[in-house]
């Protein structure tokens, strides 16, 4: 079935909002077609446990590459350490996504969860905050369906994850 055409340019005219669910160049966001949207951060694992489809966390659509920036949400406290889990739909089980290497990408033979701990960034609050003040970190994620975000004070900070594949 054609698409229906504009009567004026002739160019196509689609409805509905388009699904990259493929490749993309350029990191989308996980939290939605919303630039600078923060994701949703757990506060326990307790809806990553058994054996069952996962509807937890954030679909990655089957990227090659994680994206994260991790910035202090308050002006007072030392934010706990943010840790990232991973599922696989074939395994039906969530998972440690391994810790990252120096160079910002994660090694399969690493031998620590991925935890990033951004440290107290001495009452600054997240518009007055200088890059120096965020942690970034990048992971390949070939084969990883869904991740998720676990900080046992999820208030403490702004968790922002985007998935690319080059």
């Amino acid at each position: 079935m054609a698409h229906p055409t504009d009567p004026t340019t002739g160019q196509p005219i689609y409805s509905g909002s388009p699904q990259s669910w493929g490749r993309t160049r350029g990191p989308k966001n996980l939290a939605g077609n919303v630039p600078g949207a923060e994701i949703t951060v757990l506060a326990n694992t307790s809806t990553l446990v058994g054996i069952t489809a996962s509807t937890a966390g954030n679909a990655t659509e089957n990227q090659r590459y994680l994206h994260v920036l991790i910035e202090d949400a308050t002006t007072s406290d030392d934010p706990a350490v943010t840790t990232i889990y991973g599922y696989c739909h074939a395994f039906l089980r969530w998972f440690e996504i391994p810790q990252s290497e120096a160079g910002g990408e994660s090694q399969n033979t690493a031998n620590t969860a991925s935890s990033i701990d951004i440290g107290n960034i001495s009452g600054r609050a997240p518009a007055a905050q200088v890059p120096s003040d965020r942690e970034y970190r990048r992971y390949d994620i070939a084969g990883i369906d869904r991740v998720a975000f676990v900080n046992g004070t999820p208030a403490e900070v702004n968790v922002f994850a985007a998935c690319s594949t080059f």
